[in-house]
């Protein structure tokens, strides 16, 4: 076990036993990144927002029955907190008999020529159109590890997978993309 690691079981074991600031130093810790992912699974700022004080409502429930393992506790925190969102993403795209889990458009950069922004917009339709043909599964791997920048460990943890599998699944992803991309612009 790292001091970080250790730092982190005495953090979550203060706020378990409802020390206000140790609960205060997790969510500092966790709600930005929680808050990202949450949004880059929705596309929409409000319904992250959301699903981010209904994570947090959860963990206030749920945390005094976490328990860390021996190894890496650092990780399997950070995996029920994501399990926690992506259940919650889930469930509300579930309820509303929409899968389709899109990726947020980006703002263009307005210094560019307008037919640099057009083409731009061109490649981000055409990407996002490409990352909804890909599975659940492929897109989560890709949001993690490029979006997010994890790495193949982090992904592996909060997925359940092991790093091996998360490399088959974003290599497959990747040509899938590329295949895909390659057809928008032939």
């Amino acid at each position: 076990m790292t001091a970080r690691d250790s730092d982190l079981a005495s953090i979550v074991a203060r706020a378990q036993a409802g020390d206000h600031a140790a609960f205060d130093a997790v969510y500092d810790r966790f709600a930005d990144p929680l808050f990202r992912y949450l949004y880059a699974r929705c596309g929409n700022t409000t319904l992250a927002e959301e699903l981010t004080s209904e994570l947090w409502v959860r963990v206030v429930e749920r945390l005094p029955r976490f328990r860390f393992p021996r190894d890496n506790p650092e990780a399997a925190f950070a995996g029920w907190l994501y399990r926690i969102a992506q259940n919650l993403v889930t469930d509300h795209y579930r309820r509303k008999a929409n899968t389709d889990v899109t990726l947020a458009e980006t703002i263009s950069n307005r210094d560019a020529a307008p037919d640099e922004q057009v083409i731009a917009s061109d490649k981000q339709r055409a990407l996002h159109a490409a990352m909804e043909q890909l599975t659940p599964d492929q897109r989560e791997v890709i949001m993690m590890r490029f979006i997010e920048e994890r790495s193949h460990a982090e992904v592996a943890q909060l997925t359940g997978r092991s790093e091996g599998a998360v490399k088959v699944m974003q290599h497959r992803a990747l040509e899938a993309l590329a295949r895909l991309m390659r057809r928008w612009r032939d």
